[in-house]
């Protein structure tokens, strides 16, 4: 039987079909079956609206319209599976997840630039049962910066919108996510986070060069304020330049982060269906394939466990209490 298991980051509601079946899109990486096979109890599931490649004069029609496209796939799903999906909207929805086969679903957004530049969104959001936001994706927006190959974007941090939208966030129970962010909005969040926040879906730059993944020094901070990093699996990610991701290469990253961090930060954010290349994880399925890699490499048990759930439902429990 798969370990529980709990994945931070997926981008399936761009492959659902109209029906919202999970299994019917054959092209997709989660799969209803593939979550139940894997042990999934809660999946977090991205409304991904890439703001900054919408042009300005048509960008808050476009991004409501996109917005709208994937969260009326997330409904249909809900509706689809709703003997087996529900939703994951209070800490104490958290303990209901993998009790009697029900799995838990966390709808998040994916670039905080969907919430434009009025901070009465974000309760709009809420209300609508979104649960995370990462504050960008790859373009800068009303918040904040992203990560960038230009030195000069990289260390720009947090507007004043900014760090109205984190505390807003955590004054209504939403996960504050820095995946994707610049370093400068990174330790800015460090700043004046009040609660634990998260990186669902990144890795070590010291094992991987991508702007993307976080420092060593970003990664002893994130572990010192209680948060955690969701292991990305996309190639890139994993190996600079590389288009195939293997179970050896995900070891490597883990191992590092346990080392600059400790147990306490690690967890899964899969990145599925936001990823391409040769997958040695093409699924929620072969989650227990890097969990016999992780313990035939010296992660105990109980270490495991923190990683497969224990971690991130502790940082879910307490941004959303």
């Amino acid at each position: 039987m798969a370990r529980k298991a709990l994945d931070l980051h997926c981008d399936t509601l761009m492959k659902i079909a109209k029906s919202g079946d999970l299994n019917e899109n054959q092209s997709a990486m989660v799969t209803l079956k593939g979550l139940q096979e894997g042990g999934v109890a809660l999946q977090c599931f991205a409304d991904f609206v890439p703001t900054g490649m919408f042009p300005k004069f048509c960008r808050k029609a476009a991004t409501n319209a996109m917005f709208g496209k994937f969260y009326k796939n997330y409904q249909k799903m809900m509706a689809f599976h709703a003997d087996t999906l529900f939703p994951i909207l209070t800490a104490a929805d958290i303990d209901k997840a993998g009790v009697d086969g029900k799995i838990g679903i966390l709808l998040t957004i994916e670039d905080g630039g969907v919430l434009g530049d009025k901070l009465e969104n974000v309760k709009k959001y809420y209300d609508k049962g979104v649960r995370l936001v990462t504050l960008t994706w790859n373009h800068p927006n009303a918040i904040g910066y992203p990560n960038s190959k230009d030195p000069a974007i990289m260390e720009k941090g947090l507007t004043d919108f900014g760090k109205e939208v984190v505390a807003e966030m955590e004054r209504l129970g939403m996960v504050v996510d820095v995946s994707h962010v610049s370093d400068g909005v990174f330790w800015d969040v460090a700043a004046i986070a009040k609660k634990p926040f998260l990186a669902s879906h990144s890795n070590a730059r010291a094992v991987c060069g991508h702007t993307r993944n976080m420092t060593d020094d970003m990664i002893r901070k994130l572990a010192e304020k209680g948060g955690v990093m969701g292991l990305n699996i996309g190639p890139e990610f994993i190996t600079f330049g590389s288009e195939e991701s293997t179970v050896d290469g995900m070891v490597k990253q883990i191992l590092h982060i346990r080392e600059v961090g400790g147990s306490d930060i690690l967890a899964l954010g899969s990145d599925f269906d936001g990823i391409h290349g040769k997958l040695e994880v093409a699924g929620p399925q072969d989650w227990p394939k890097l969990e016999k890699a992780l313990s035939d490499a010296g992660l105990s048990d109980d270490e495991l466990e923190k990683m497969w759930w224990t971690n991130a439902q502790r940082v879910l429990r307490a941004a959303l209490a």
